[in-house]
């Protein structure tokens, strides 16, 4: 899809994704893994939301879906 808004190939945008080691692939954890990083988030900031949430598992270098 985002190939198609920037009107080019597919495979030249996995090519440009790949010379600049940009990842768009998910993390591999299991659910127990996220369970605990997650848990973990809330007790230092029980009151923040989704995208505070978000941030941090990116932080800790984790892409999740």
């Amino acid at each position: 899809k985002l190939a198609r808004v920037m009107d080019i190939h597919r495979n030249t945008l996995h090519s440009y994704l790949k010379q600049n080691d940009v990842s768009y692939k998910y993390s591999l954890i299991s659910d127990a893994g996220l369970d605990h990083a997650v848990r973990e988030f809330r007790q230092m900031k029980p009151n923040s939301g989704v995208r505070y949430l978000t941030g941090h598992l990116r932080q800790l270098g984790l892409q999740v879906q």
